[in-house]
């Protein structure tokens, strides 16, 4: 294991361990029957912390960092299908996003066409990876174990037919199911970033999850529900579960230019 300093603080003091014993007994193996408590998600922290790690010494000790692969400059542009895991009838929206864009900005795009606020912490998952960002505040997430979104461009991560997960707000948990739908070749122009389709209002914020939105709903459709009244205050008694404009969430993506 390198000795630099720099290295060493990046890590976590479980990951410091497994790595200082998969040093000495050289296998998976023999680190697994070491400490038979090490758990799948324990190594796959581990590597993640340690490839952070390694950035940090290569920089510090005067090497270079190895370079992320470009984005194909074959692709123009991802059609995406976004879904919210758990809504029944399916709460989606399909958006045309260019690949050279950064998930963070994808980050931005999901927000805005399935109307959240941003006032929660999110998290992609990308063939196994974690990536994320800044906290909503804007300040960095120090205890955050994925890579850092504002690094990786959508045609470094993105392959045609492939599934990854957008996680927002880690206490309601809204899993998004993201598809990558078709690719789009490059053209004379940069393609423009839009929403091309969608079904029903996203759900509220704070409410809960999809099982605590659904039981808001039913008390709104109830309006002799002990609990009608005041919920209605907070939620407003005009909201539509059944809405969806698009065209309010293409006018803000354009504003954006992203």
């Amino acid at each position: 294991m390198a000795k630099n300093k720099d290295f060493i603080d990046a890590l976590s003091d479980r990951s410091l361990l497994i790595l200082t014993l998969y040093e000495k007994l050289g296998s998976i193996e023999a680190l697994r029957e070491a400490l038979p408590e090490i758990t799948d998600k324990d190594l796959m922290k581990c590597t993640r912390e340690a490839e952070k790690a390694m950035k940090i010494y290569n920089a510090t000790e005067g090497g270079k960092v190895p370079k992320k692969k470009k984005a194909s400059k074959s692709v123009g542009a991802y059609q995406l299908k976004i879904a919210l895991r758990g809504s029944k009838p399916p709460i989606w929206r399909r958006v045309i996003v260019p690949a050279d864009i950064t998930l963070e900005d994808l980050h931005i795009v999901i927000q805005v066409v399935m109307g959240w606020n941003g006032g929660h912490l999110h998290e992609f998952t990308i063939d196994g990876t974690a990536y994320s960002g800044t906290a909503p505040d804007g300040s960095m997430l120090e205890d955050m174990d994925g890579e850092d979104e504002t690094e990786y461009q959508l045609g470094e991560v993105l392959r045609e037919k492939m599934k990854f997960e957008y996680l927002y707000d880690f206490g309601d948990s809204w899993e998004h199911a993201i598809t990558v739908e078709k690719i789009i070749p490059a053209g004379d122009k940069r393609p423009v970033t839009a929403c091309t389709a969608g079904k029903l209002h996203s759900p509220l914020e704070d409410s809960g999850g999809m099982w605590g939105y659904y039981e808001k709903l039913k008390i709104m459709a109830d309006k002799k529900h002990p609990e009608h009244a005041e919920l209605a205050k907070w939620i407003g008694e005009n909201f539509d579960p059944e809405a969806f404009d698009i065209q309010a969430a293409n006018t803000t993506l354009k504003k954006m230019k992203l």
